[in-house]
């Protein structure tokens, strides 16, 4: 049973099945557990001259009011300090000190055996004790600070940034996994159309129109010999390289707070991977998610993740929480059973942990979504063109490009340098409309948004690249028609001028595309120069790939045709005077097909193997 093996999309794109949904509305909702007023206060309780209240558990802090608020206290027996934020405790630092005791941490057996049937059909036996030591499994796991960013469906945000990812970029992204593994036919009906992908933005239009994860369920038991089920749910830390989730230390979360509506009960449990789930005989540590179609809010400590006791091996919810793997919403019921679900929702117990986070440093195929790459500019500030008709000057050098996804919903490109008129970066398209032809590009969705009309981004966003349907028309050219989409690398200078850019530092590039014709990746230098050259630029061949790829080329790779009566320019030449990179569609008259160009990197640094961790799918 591999609900949680996930086929990703290379690239920083993400992982997903293709099953269910669930239900829900907003988030937000405080509580305040009845605590000891009377805490103790020691001398000297963290070891730096500070005098802070120290209790000997959570369970032992003085209610966290208003007048208590930035107040601090050591909580003993997990060597941690918590402070008042928000009228809740957070924990906000362990203190590291002697090594700790993991004893406390093992998962003893039960005593007794329950004859209740596990909702997998499978119970592991012969295994009374089993140690944190022992629950590697198909995972590894991996410690990250903690911040665990409230998710809401209804602000266009299609991955939870957990604060746990593993430097895969595949963390929080929804999937969906059913009963099909044991003979069930549960299915999901979406309430828009889902494409025939397992790729991260599979379920972007879908977070759009619900403002959070819904769909209709309809479970049907087929040869199942238990109750039919299906959800979806989302990895904490991700997955390695091999597509299996990899686990992590969440005990700081302190719990989840779901919003959500769902026309009949739900569970919500924690996943820790496929094989420590077997092992545990599929008696995970969840809690319930009542019936509720107005949409409500819940929260749970992790203390209140409890198993059903079908299993033979015990494991608590705070156990759980530290090899926690991913989290997942469960509906099971009887055969024949129908429901909607939509969950809007999703943050930590503890959401006050981000005040003390520092963000891991990974390999730029992974930055943030938010990166200031993103930043809109004003219209009037943005040349789209394809460096016709203007003299580039200036070379400057690119020394951090960053790796470009589609599916983090950013149009513009991170070269590493942008001239005075900021346009660097940024898609444009070109045809044969100069010499004659008639061919286009027909965009999915219409171009334009309030910064800028010609902008990529509504296609971007929806299709995690860029996306269209060339349809070549040779009209009255003498040579086969083309179409093609660009950026430049540096844009523009003051007057108009294409800067070029020294791009030797990046050693050559790679592209995550799928295309029904081949397409050339071709180096601009400005209409002057690429004049001078008779068009003949160096180039790098893309094949078609109905199917999804990468391609990665070192600038050696590139090379003239060879028909151009001027310059000889070779690859590593032309890198270092470098205006614009373009992907170029030319066929036959009357061609017609689509393309997705969907990422495009530095092949410095070995930064395309990320891209090649599995088939980039269309």
């Amino acid at each position: 049973m591999r609900g949680d093996m996930l086929l990703m999309k290379a690239l920083p794109f993400a992982v997903l099945s293709a099953s269910l949904a669930m239900v829900a509305c907003d988030s937000g909702s405080n509580s305040n557990e009845s605590r000891n007023d009377n805490p103790v206060l020691p001398e000297n309780p963290v070891g730096d001259g500070s005098n802070i209240a120290a209790v000997e558990t959570a369970e032992d802090l003085m209610n966290c009011t208003e007048s208590r608020e930035g107040n601090m206290a050591k909580v003993l027996s997990e060597n941690a300090i918590y402070e008042c934020v928000d009228e809740r405790w957070s924990k906000v630092t362990v203190i590291e000190t002697l090594p700790r005791d993991t004893s406390s941490n093992d998962i003893s057996s039960s005593s007794d055996s329950s004859s209740e049937t596990s909702p997998s059909g499978n119970s592991s036996a012969g295994e009374t004790q089993m140690s944190s030591s022992s629950m590697n499994s198909d995972v590894s796991s991996v410690r990250s600070p903690h911040c665990f960013e409230p998710w809401h469906g209804n602000e266009m945000v299609y991955q939870i940034l957990t604060g746990y990812d593993n430097g895969s970029g595949t963390s929080g992204y929804w999937y969906s996994f059913g009963d099909d593994a044991d003979g069930g036919m549960s299915t999901i009906v979406w309430p828009v159309p889902a494409p025939a992908t397992e790729s991260p933005d599979v379920l972007d239009a879908l977070i759009d129109f619900c403002g959070g994860v819904c769909g209709t369920f309809e479970l049907a038991k087929g040869s199942l010999t238990y109750d039919p089920y299906a959800g979806v749910g989302f990895n904490i830390a991700g997955v390695d390289e091999n597509g299996y989730p990899t686990t992590v230390d969440a005990s700081a979360m302190g719990g989840i707070i779901v919003t959500y509506s769902s026309s009949m009960g739900a569970t919500l449990e924690l996943g820790l991977g496929e094989e420590m789930d077997r092992s545990i005989g599929y008696d995970n540590p969840f809690v319930v998610l009542p019936k509720n179609t107005n949409g409500t809010v819940k929260e749970f400590k992790w203390s209140e993740f409890k198993q059903a006791g079908w299993g033979d091996v015990e494991i608590t919810g705070e156990e759980a929480a530290k090899k926690l793997a991913s989290i997942r919403f469960r509906v099971q019921g009887k055969d024949g059973s129908k429901g909607e679900f939509n969950i809007k929702a999703i943050k930590a117990y503890n959401p006050s942990d981000c005040a003390a986070f520092v963000p891991p440093v990974f390999s730029s195929s992974s930055k943030n979504v938010n990166s200031s790459s993103s930043k809109p500019v004003s219209s009037s500030s943005i040349v789209r063109s394809s460096s016709s008709g203007e003299n580039a000057v200036g070379i400057k050098p690119i020394d951090s490009f960053e790796t470009w996804s589609g599916a983090d919903g950013m149009e513009r490109i991170s070269t590493g340098f942008f001239a005075e008129k900021e346009d660097g970066g940024y898609w444009y398209e070109y045809n044969d409309s100069e010499d004659g032809g008639k061919s286009s590009i027909i965009w999915p969705e219409p171009l334009g948004n309030e910064y800028d009309a010609k902008s990529f981004l509504p296609v971007i966003d929806i299709y995690g690249g860029v996306y269209g349907t060339y349809q070549l028309n040779a009209g009255d050219l003498p040579y086969n028609p083309y179409v093609g989409v660009g950026f430049d690398l540096a844009g523009h200078d003051a007057n108009g001028n294409l800067v070029l850019a020294d791009a030797s530092s990046m050693e050559g590039i790679c592209v995550g595309y799928y295309s029904d014709a081949p397409i050339t990746v071709e180096m601009g230098f400005g209409e002057t120069k690429d004049r001078e050259l008779e068009y003949d630029v160096p180039l790098a061949r893309l094949p078609k790939s109905t199917a999804g790829t990468y391609k990665e080329f070192k600038w050696s790779d590139f090379k003239q045709a060879g028909w151009g009566r001027g310059e000889k320019v070779s690859g590593e030449q032309a890198a270092k005077t470098l205006g614009s990179l373009k992907f170029k569609i030319q066929e036959k008259d009357g061609s017609t097909g689509n393309f997705n160009i969907m990422a495009v990197g530095s092949y410095r640094n070995g930064n395309c193997s990320v891209l090649s961790m599995v088939p980039v799918l269309p």
